[in-house]
Order: structure tokens, then sequence, then C-alpha cells
């Protein structure tokens, strides 16, 4: 993904409220996960699961990535993206 769409999806989901994505886990969140879900409602707002809910969508979304031929998570990015939702996941 270019710089350009990276900054599209950053500034289009920093409209909604979602919380930090100015923060480095938070770009590493709406660049990676705003690969498929810019497109529509943008990437979910990680207050609307529980972390024991986003554990059981992130593997979903390895194998969407892997079906839409998107290079997959490296182990930093997972690291990074768990680390933000677990941050900012419904209590």
């Amino acid at each position: 993904m270019g710089l350009l769409a990276v900054m599209g999806v950053v500034s289009c989901v920093g409209l909604t409220g979602i919380p930090d994505l100015n923060t480095p886990d938070g770009r590493v969140y709406a660049q990676r996960c705003g690969g498929c879900h810019a497109g529509g409602h943008g990437v979910p707002d990680p207050r609307f699961r529980t972390m024991a809910e986003w554990l059981e969508v992130l593997p979903k979304m390895d194998h969407l990535i892997q079906e839409r031929t998107l290079p997959p998570l490296t182990e930093m990015e997972r690291e990074s993206i768990t680390r933000y939702l677990s941050t900012h996941a419904k209590s």
C-alpha cells in the first residue's frame, strides 16, 4: 500500500473517533486492517469487542488476508495489532 493510501486510511478513520490511530501500534492497525476495511465502514472500532472476542476474530482475518492474496501479517505487525486491540478493547 502506498504512502498516500496509508495517509488516506489514517485520515479517514481518524475522523470516526477511533482512539490512538496516530500511535505506532494504531498506525499498524489502520494500515493493515484498513487494507480491507477502508472501502466501506473503515477499520473496526476496537471498543466494540472485548479482547476475548478479538482473539477469536484475528485468525479469521488471517484467512481472509490469505484469500485476498495480501501479504501475511509479520510477527511484529501481529504484536502491534494485538497490543493496540488489548489497549482499546471493550472491557
